[in-house]
């Protein structure tokens, strides 16, 4: 076989093979949490929605991040923040789970901080935060009971 023949058959073979799977923000999976995340500039705004809550003093957003019940732009904070009630909290952990590993695979690399926090309110709150796109805060947190069973929750804040 010609060299020329080889490399031929090199790049038909290369032609056949299935492209690569993509990494980061490009992986299908991190799209809608991506597109929140280009409205970062201008604190949320084109998503907040005409529904207002008082009780979180929030406007329900426009666009739910998947894996959650609601999301809302804040107005006091202009912060973009999304919540999963659970009946327990082993499903809420399951479900902090699943979004932080989201994170990780939409910004690999990214450092995680994590932190555990003991409410006086009989909450424990587990804690990660991620940097990305140089200067946007991501803040999963999943609140559980201190003691005994109850609901459990998972919120993921954008600021």
């Amino acid at each position: 076989m010609s060299a020329a023949t080889h490399r031929l058959a090199l790049l038909a073979l290369l032609a056949l093979a299935p492209a690569p799977a993509p990494a980061g923000e490009e992986h299908p999976d991190c799209a809608p949490l991506a597109a929140v995340l280009d409205q970062a500039p201008t604190r949320y705004a084109s998503l907040a929605g005409t529904e207002y809550s008082t009780r979180f003093e929030a406007r329900r957003a426009t666009t739910t991040i998947p894996g959650f019940d609601s999301c809302w732009v804040d107005d006091v904070t202009r912060s973009f923040w999304c919540l999963r009630q659970s009946p327990g909290a082993a499903e809420a952990g399951r479900s902090a789970a699943a979004q932080a590993e989201l994170v990780e695979r939409c910004w690999p690399g990214v450092p995680t901080r994590q932190d555990i926090e003991r409410g006086d309110d009989g909450v424990t709150r587990l804690v990660q935060d991620w940097i990305v796109r140089g200067r946007t805060r991501l803040r999963l947190v999943q609140r559980k009971p201190t003691t005994g069973p109850g609901l459990g929750s998972v919120f993921l804040y954008l600021y």
